[in-house]
């Protein structure tokens, strides 16, 4: 068995499908996803989708998106987070690349997000694109950290170490079997596999093998292959070591 712990089927590029992308990861053994509500325009479509018995939530808003947080959003934040099928606290955090939301906001919205993670006994799901140095300090600086995942981990194996040593996890998605991913393959071989889950990520960031398409929950079984290969752990041994990590961490009723 194997779970997606990271999914955005809620995007509008599955509109036309979605009930045959669920039922086609579960012919594949992927037998749960995570859905990730990360903008406060999707929460109500996320929320309607993880009614799927086979699939749990998240929800925060994204940090492209942080400029979105105020006392309205994060009102009924604090609700959808307390929904019986939401998992996480997520996707939120850090990103220097586009910059579509100030970073001092950002900054301040990744806080508030930790400190609600914190009250409500919630695992985060951090996103961090180009702000590891920034992301690393916050998390260095708060008094309380939750459990959590650093998601589509991208960092050097110095930033993964750091942040294993908070107690986190990293999330390892379809990068890791593109041919010039040498960092990233250099972090999945020297972390223990008890440190690490499997996302896809979808729409985006298909594996090598689907590269240019559509990602979709069902090519996870991809990433466990590449960590097999890297790692020289048997598939079988890699399923079953990320979706217990997966189960653990989420605290997944199953």
């Amino acid at each position: 068995m194997l779970i997606d712990s990271h999914a955005h089927i809620s995007d509008e590029k599955f509109d036309s499908d979605r009930q045959d992308v669920i039922a086609r990861a579960y012919d594949n053994d992927v037998k749960y996803i995570i859905e990730v509500g990360c903008d406060p325009n999707e929460w109500d479509k996320v929320l309607e989708i993880s009614k799927n018995q086979n699939i749990f939530s998240m929800f925060g808003i994204h940090p492209h998106d942080a400029i979105k947080f105020n006392i309205e959003t994060k009102t009924k934040l604090e609700i959808l987070l307390q929904d019986k099928k939401c998992v996480a606290v997520g996707e939120i955090g850090l990103d220097y690349h586009y910059d579509l939301s100030p970073r001092d906001v950002q900054k301040n919205v990744f806080i508030e997000h930790i400190k609600l993670a914190t009250k409500l006994n919630k695992p985060v799901c951090i996103h961090c694109r180009s702000a590891y140095s920034d992301m690393l300090k916050i998390l260095k600086e708060l008094k309380e950290l939750p459990k959590g995942v650093i998601h589509c981990f991208s960092g050097n194996l110095d930033e993964a170490k750091q942040v294993l040593d908070m107690g986190f996890l990293l999330g390892i998605d379809g990068p890791c079997t593109y041919p010039k991913s040498d960092k990233l393959k250099e972090v999945v071989a020297k972390t223990d596999i008890d440190k690490l889950l499997i996302e896809t990520d979808c729409p985006y960031l298909a594996p090598q093998a689907y590269r240019g398409q559509r990602n979709e929950p069902s090519y996870v079984v991809e990433i466990a292959k590449k960590i097999s290969e890297i790692k020289n752990v048997p598939f079988e041994e890699v399923c079953k070591i990320t979706t217990d990590n997966t189960i653990k961490l989420f605290k997944l009723g199953i």
